[in-house]
């Protein structure tokens, strides 16, 4: 789903390109970061909020500053359509 938001923000302006390579690489480089845990809901929970983090950093980093709020509001939507953030959406 993050990279395939991140292939839209193309849309915004055409210099936001990114490559399967590097988000591949930050990906990985969020898995490697992620701290161990014994149990294995807490392991994916935290996982997933890593790499979020990662990808989102990364990506803020090489946005103008008038494009930041666009990207996170892509995000925050997507995440609420897809039910994994506590408030509701409504596409209607």
């Amino acid at each position: 789903m993050l990279y395939f938001l991140l292939i839209k923000m193309y849309i915004v302006d055409p210099m936001y390109q990114y490559s399967l390579e590097s988000f591949g690489m930050f990906y990985y480089k969020a898995i490697s970061e992620t701290p161990e845990q014994e149990d294995d809901k807490e392991k994916v929970k935290n996982l997933v909020s890593v790499i979020r983090m990662t990808i989102f950093q990364w990506v803020a980093r090489g946005l103008f500053e008038r494009h930041k709020q666009i990207f996170l509001s892509l995000l925050t939507f997507r995440l609420m359509q897809k039910g994994l953030l506590e408030e509701e959406y409504n596409a209607v």
